[in-house]
């Protein structure tokens, strides 16, 4: 419970105020002993102990009316969950709001999602806490801050409206910690929104800690979570990857990888009705889903020989979340899969040439180049996919293109070189190397399996992470990237940098026998280095594949939509929604990032761990859920108060009692004297 006027609890002593009255009136007569009234000692005695318990119960009963009164006046809140301190408004609410697509799933009795019943009952607490309270919104899907002018804002703005996008509630929460510590603000409320999907809190990342050591030191600081962890056990998804367009004898089609999620696996066949759409063109076909995936590698889609660029999508039915029923597509003549590798090692260089080069799919084309560090002023950086990297990080003008490279969709995988220099590159840098202690290698103790490089393959599959082995690893010094693969006793095996497009990966050990295990268990490595090219060739070529919320909105300005779900959104929401564009070089397809595919959320230890020393409080909620977060309660204090009052009046009605019939009998019988009897009388013998 929570006073929104906490200083009028200052007025709490006023309780004791009958008390105090009680007992001065009991000190204000005189006392004279009379010996005459031996014979009322016994009635007395006998009515002692009604009278005392009703004359505590009047006083509790006047003491419980003010504090009625007191606690009616403050102001108080309350509601179906408990934490709040009673320190009064705060003067800054900070609201961290997860915009991801898994925070789209609705109760389809009311038809609110989890990010729409968080704003309602958020909105209504921010009403309560009156004007002299600032809210500042940090949204995951552009990670800005907004400065709200009135509680109603949070429902209006578009900042607050549904997106197609992941979240990094890490970096928000590191963005608000920032700016509570730069403006040196009073107390402080943070409240942070969210589905808890580990993929969204990034729990082995590098900035929980700075985050968590900031917030330590800061007092006044009270966190809210407001959880909403339950998952809807029938929802699907569907994906697809890998599109592209191949020629045949009979004229031509599309071949693309579709994969189906429920959930929750389901023991019996389960019928799906795919829906396919090429161009304008529907067609719909029943696939059965087993367990919790099905995943149809090679899937191939007959189109028009002529057509060698267009767009198409798959849909399933409508489910509790809609926004992952929907995947888009564009298609063309496939790009060259190109990879650059830069090493000044030959043996490196030719293991990672071996990896980049052997084709994965066979319809598309693969190159791979080797070109020293010397030489990497001269590289065309507009028609490759990924750049190995295995010398000393680049300065200069390399540097820059590196950067550029990888701000337009390109991807960069850093190995170390043999003698690392203090050369900052996409804020990571190389340490020493090192050997493990008391043992021939360093062992894996985590890595992620829900996306990235080392994620399961399509039907669900881990790889054989847990097979490699480091005899060797240079330290990677990154704050704020993100933790792929971490080695036991040692650095990150895999780290990915934080980028704004593309992707930056730093591994911390090289293929070769000397420093690990990489190419006796090939897996792994190839299927890595594999992906890496996907990835970078998503982004080049006549039909290109982006995830929402990698690219700057700025980029969309100028793209023409090529259905009329597109055309519907705003040009400023563009790159967070999907979405089919074109222009006259390119067409476009934006999607969801397939991590917000995974099921996976945060146990409580994990949370419990990630917010260790802070003072939190974990509010859990459902979506459609009417109980209100917190809601004033003076009435009911002022009817306890009437109540009091009333049982006050009763008690005080006087009653005969045996003392007061002998008193008065006695008044009878006494002769007149022009003395009156005092008021109090001592009963002696």
């Amino acid at each position: 419970m929570t006073f929104l006027q906490p200083l009028i609890l200052l007025a709490l002593p006023v309780i004791a105020l009958p008390m105090l009255i009680h007992l001065i009136n009991q000190n204000r007569h005189r006392t004279i002993p009379w010996a005459a009234t031996m014979f009322l000692l016994q009635a007395k005695r006998m009515a002692r102990g009604m009278a005392r318990l009703r004359y505590i119960l009047i006083m509790v009963a006047r003491m419980l009316a003010i504090a009625g009164l007191i606690f009616a006046i403050s102001r108080p809140m309350s509601g179906g969950w408990l934490g709040l301190t009673t320190s009064g408004a705060p003067e800054l609410t900070v609201v961290i709001l997860d915009r991801s697509v898994s925070m789209e799933e609705q109760d389809l009795s009311t038809g609110r999602s989890k990010r729409e019943t968080a704003i309602e009952k958020l909105s209504s607490v921010l009403k309560d806490l009156g004007r002299n309270t600032r809210v500042v919104l940090f949204d995951s899907a552009t990670g800005e801050r907004h400065d709200l002018a009135t509680p109603d804002a949070l429902t209006q703005l578009p900042e607050t409206a549904p997106t197609s996008t992941s979240a990094d509630i890490p970096a928000l929460l590191q963005e608000a910690t920032e700016y509570i510590l730069s403006n040196e603000t009073g107390r402080t409320d943070v409240w942070i929104c969210s589905d808890l999907r580990q993929s969204d809190w990034n729990p082995s990342g590098g900035r929980w800690e700075s985050v968590r050591e900031q917030l330590r030191n800061r007092d006044g600081v009270q966190l809210y979570l407001l959880a909403y962890q339950d998952l809807a056990p029938d929802n699907l998804s569907v994906s697809v990857s890998g599109v592209h367009r191949r020629e045949t004898i009979a004229g031509a089609e599309l071949v693309m990888d579709l994969k189906l999620t429920r959930s929750s696996p389901t023991s019996d066949a389960l019928r799906v009705p795919v829906t396919f759409v090429i161009g304008g063109a529907r067609s719909t076909v029943d696939l059965e889903l087993t367990g919790s995936q099905l995943v149809r590698n090679g899937h191939t889609i007959p189109i028009d020989r002529e057509s060698k660029r267009g767009w198409g999508r798959v849909e399933l039915p409508r489910d509790v979340n809609s926004s992952d029923n929907i995947f888009d597509f564009v298609y063309a003549e496939p790009a060259v899969q190109r990879t650059v590798i830069v090493s000044d090692d030959s043996q490196v260089a030719a293991l990672l040439r071996l990896a980049a080069a052997t084709p994965s799919d066979r319809s598309l084309i693969y190159e791979a180049q080797v070109v020293t560090s010397s030489q990497a002023a001269v590289i065309e950086w507009d028609s490759i996919a990924l750049v190995l990297w295995q010398a000393p990080l680049p300065t200069d003008v390399v540097a820059k293109q590196l950067e550029s490279f990888v701000e337009q969709g390109g991807c960069a995988m850093f190995f170390p070189p043999e003698s690392p220099d203090e050369q900052l590159l996409f804020g990571t840098r190389w340490g020493q190397w090192q050997e493990p202690e008391g043992s021939d290698h360093f062992a894996l103790s985590r890595w992620r399996t829900d996306a990235d490089l080392l994620g399961n393959t399509l039907s669900g599959t881990p790889l054989p992470v847990g097979q490699v082995l480091t005899y060797r690893t240079c330290a990677v010094q990154n704050e704020q990237g993100t933790v792929l693969a971490q080695l036991e006793n040692g650095p990150p095996l895999i780290l990915r940098a934080t980028t704004d497009q593309g992707a930056a990966w730093f591994c911390s050990t090289l293929p070769t026998t000397e420093c690990s295990n990489f190419v006796s268990n090939g897996i792994t490595f190839y299927v890595m280095i594999q992906r890496a090219v996907a990835r970078g060739a998503a982004a080049l070529g006549a039909a290109r594949q982006y995830d929402c919320g990698t690219l700057k909105s700025s980029i969309a300005q100028t793209w023409t939509p090529l259905d009329e779900i597109s055309d519907a959104v705003l040009l400023s929401e563009r790159t967070l929604n999907r979405g089919l564009y074109e222009t006259p070089e390119a067409s476009f397809a934006l999607n969801r990032p397939l991590a917000e595919d995974s099921v996976e959320v945060l146990d409580d230890g994990t949370l419990e761990q990630v917010l260790s020393g802070l003072n939190y409080t974990r509010i859990d909620d459902k979506a459609g859920s009417t109980m209100a977060l917190a809601s004033e309660i003076w009435r009911v204090f002022l009817i306890l108060m009437v109540i009091a009052l009333m049982a006050e009046a009763l008690l005080c009605v006087p009653e005969k009692s045996p003392l007061k019939l002998v008193e008065n009998t006695q008044k009878r019988e006494l002769p007149t004297q022009k003395t009156p009897f005092p008021k109090k009388v001592s009963m002696t013998s």
